[in-house]
C-alpha cells in the first residue's frame, strides 16, 4: 500500500484553521446545550434569555466556522482543488451547512417569541433544538471524515 503524500503548506493552514473554528463551535455547541437543559418552570423568559445568548454564540462560530472552511484559501476548496472526485460531498457539507444555519435561525424566532412572553411554543424549544444540533453534529462529522480520507489515506486506484 502506497503511502499518503506529505501535506502541502496551504493543506496544512487550511486544516488548522478549519480545525480551530470547529473547537470553537463545538465549545458553543455545548454551552447551548447546557442552557437548553436548565429548569425553565416559572422562570422562562429568563430561561429563554440565557439560551438566546448561547445560540447567538453558537451561530457566530457556525459562520466562523463556515467562513473559514468556504472561504478562499478553506478547507473546501482545498478538497475541491486537491481531490475534485470529493466535489459532489463537498456539495452536500455546503447544503447541510445551509440548512443548519436556517435551523438555528428558526429557533432564534422561537426563543424570541418566550422572550417576548409568547409561551405557546416552548416546549417546542428543546426539541427543535436537539434536532438542530443533530444536524450540526453530523455536519462536524462528515467534514472530519472528508479530511480524514483525503489527508491520512491512501488515494484509491479505482
Amino acid at each position: 500500500m502506497a503511502d499518503t503524500p506529505a501535506l502541502t503548506e496551504r493543506q496544512q493552514r487550511a486544516i488548522a484553521q478549519a480545525a480551530a473554528t470547529k473547537n470553537a463551535l463545538l465549545e458553543a455547541q455545548q454551552h447551548l446545550q447546557h442552557a437548553l437543559g436548565l429548569p425553565q418552570t416559572g422562570r422562562e423568559q429568563r430561561w429563554a434569555d440565557r439560551v438566546a445568548r448561547e445560540l447567538e454564540a453558537a451561530r457566530k462560530a457556525l459562520d466562523a466556522h463556515k467562513m473559514e472552511v468556504r472561504g478562499p484559501g478553506g478547507l473546501y476548496e482545498e478538497l475541491r482543488f486537491d481531490a475534485p472526485w470529493l466535489i459532489p460531498r463537498v456539495d452536500q457539507l455546503v447544503a447541510q451547512m445551509d440548512r443548519v444555519e436556517r435551523e438555528l435561525a428558526d429557533l432564534a424566532t422561537e426563543i424570541r417569541h418566550v422572550q417576548d412572553g409568547d409561551l405557546r411554543g416552548l416546549h417546542h424549544i428543546r426539541h427543535d433544538a436537539e434536532r438542530a444540533l443533530a444536524m450540526l453534529r453530523d455536519l462536524l462529522a462528515r467534514e472530519g471524515d472528508l479530511v480524514y480520507e483525503r489527508f491520512n489515506e491512501p488515494a484509491a486506484l479505482d
